[in-house]
């Protein structure tokens, strides 16, 4: 299966790479509760804008409104914890 997310760059140097099935797709809504307190970064790309939330230096977000998958950048050297917020984060909306 092809990704949606074309040519993936990390955030940082060293980031690891995930896509996370949803069960839903994604809607600009979500993007909004994702947001929080964090700017918001568009990048435009031959799938659509991908809406880019980096949290707290734990996790980066990429969202595609209408596909129901997003991407997922976090630092493999912290440990569990930035997969323990991602799945908490998730569990708020899907």
């Amino acid at each position: 299966m092809k990704s949606v997310f074309e040519n993936p760059v990390p955030p940082y140097s060293g980031w690891v790479r995930h896509e996370y099935r949803l069960s839903r797709p994604v809607t600009s809504d979500d993007v909004e509760a994702f947001l929080g307190n964090e700017e918001l970064y568009v990048r435009d790309t031959a799938a659509g804008q991908v809406n880019i939330i980096h949290k707290y230096g734990l996790v980066e977000l990429h969202f595609l409104i209408g596909e129901s998958c997003i991407e997922v950048w976090f630092n493999p050297e912290s440990g569990a914890y930035p997969s323990e917020y991602l799945d908490a984060l998730l569990a708020t909306r899907f």
